[in-house]
């Protein structure tokens, strides 16, 4: 099982890849078979991966539909194989700018790998932000 270290690591190494734009660096932390959801209402968020969905295609989606500017993780809690992260994010389309307040709840394999994750934010201001 990773330690509680390189399991932050991994989450790090995937911000810094998101905002940098390296979709495929960002890709590169899934097991076969990892799963992604954002957890909300679905029925706003037409055009975003709600899921659970197959992760690889989810995120590659998410960097179609939105820019991730900035990312700071705000507070990290562990427990054995899972990690809770509270972040904030600023993220853009176009002239449009939001900073979001985010939850995401990840769960690694024994390979250090991630098998799912799951995020927590306004669905409501990323649907205005995709436009639906």
């Amino acid at each position: 099982m990773p330690t509680r270290e390189q399991m932050i690591a991994t989450i790090e190494g995937a911000y810094t890849a998101r905002v940098a734009g390296d979709v495929a660096k960002m890709n590169a932390i899934w097991a076969e078979g990892a799963t992604y959801a954002m957890e909300g209402e679905a029925a706003l968020m037409a055009r975003y991966p709600t899921g659970p969905t197959e992760a690889l295609a989810a995120t590659r989606r998410l960097a179609d539909l939105l820019d991730a500017d900035e990312l700071e993780r705000i507070d990290t809690i562990v427990d054995g194989n899972r990690v809770a992260v509270q972040w904030r994010a600023r993220f853009s389309k176009g002239d449009r700018s939001r900073v979001l307040n985010l939850f995401s709840r990840w769960e690694f394999d024994d390979a250090g790998r991630v098998v799912s994750l799951h995020e927590y934010g306004d669905t409501a201001m990323i649907a205005e932000m995709i436009g639906g």
